[in-house]
């Protein structure tokens, strides 16, 4: 456990002062978002928060807002993958659409989107700051493994002084940047 948060810490060092910032702002500007779409289409938060949840995978920030808010506006979201539009579209009609979130990613995904600064989004970028390398997913398929990289990113961001999502944001942005270990 130290050693992966002593690497997620070395990354978030590496951050410029506007990496720390725009990290700090991210998860804050989704929920902004999360908010503003939830009021203009009538939908809960968590709708909301779910229907982008299930859009994200393997899809560009910029792709997910435009599909959920052309899914909660139109009904079709046709720059997405079929199969996210299919989950999302179920969760609009369960009474608990956080609960159709099945996997640990999106789950916390749509928690942080709705405010939970504790939970922590592991993707692949975080799991590859995390562990050092790009062999990830056979290491995240193990049981307990995505809590235990998740509680890493928790000590981390105490031994900074910063919340979980800001170094899980910031370590994103220093990773994508191509300035990870």
């Amino acid at each position: 456990m130290r050693a992966v948060a002593d690497r997620i810490v070395a990354t978030f060092k590496r951050a410029t002062p506007a990496d720390v910032e725009a990290g700090a702002r991210w998860y804050h500007e989704g929920e902004q978002f999360i908010d503003a779409l939830a009021a203009q289409t009538n939908k809960s938060r968590e709708s909301v928060a779910a229907v982008v949840a299930h859009l994200s995978p393997r899809t560009t920030w910029k792709r997910n807002l435009f599909g959920a808010t052309m899914l909660l506006t139109t009904g079709t979201a046709p720059t997405c993958i079929g199969a996210n539009v299919e989950r999302a579209r179920r969760s609009l009609l369960s009474d608990d659409p956080i609960g159709t979130l099945k996997g640990p990613k999106t789950r916390r995904f749509a928690l942080n989107l709705l405010g939970d600064r504790e939970a922590v989004t592991v993707d692949m970028w975080a799991a590859k700051v995390a562990l050092g390398h790009d062999e990830y997913e056979p290491i995240l398929a193990r049981t307990g493994a995505y809590e235990a990289i998740e509680h890493a990113y928790r000590v981390a961001a105490r031994r900074v002084g910063v919340d979980p999502v800001t170094m899980q944001a910031t370590t994103w942005i220093v990773a994508r940047n191509g300035r990870a270990m």
